[in-house]
């Protein structure tokens, strides 16, 4: 009786630890980049932008069109970091942070 039940929990441990391991190996980052747009988006034609994950193999940001396209930009490139921060600004100024001398009930 006790080696029945000995080896019906190895084998369950076995099943278990086999079956978790593939779920820690689908965890990867879904909105990574492989491929960069070279040009410029103007930015009255940005809806969005987005850092990529941080687990992603490159730096990347992600804009989004007023069209809804997604376009991938390698995040060396100084015109979109500065279009990033520009926008970080107009929504923290639209949410009411960033405003100096604002008062709140």
């Amino acid at each position: 009786m006790k080696t029945t039940c000995l080896a019906l929990g190895l084998l369950l441990l076995t099943v278990f630890h086999s079956y978790a391991i593939p779920l820690g190996l689908q965890t990867s980052p879904q909105s990574c980049c492989f491929s960069f747009f070279k040009g410029r988006v103007p930015s009255n034609r940005i809806v969005s932008i987005q850092k990529t994950h941080s687990g992603c193999p490159l730096a990347a940001f992600v804009v989004k069109t007023v069209k809804g396209k997604l376009l991938c930009f390698m995040s060396s490139e100084p015109w979109v970091q500065e279009a990033f921060k520009r926008l970080k600004q107009t929504a923290a100024v639209a949410t009411g942070r960033g405003i100096e001398g604002s008062s709140r009930p």
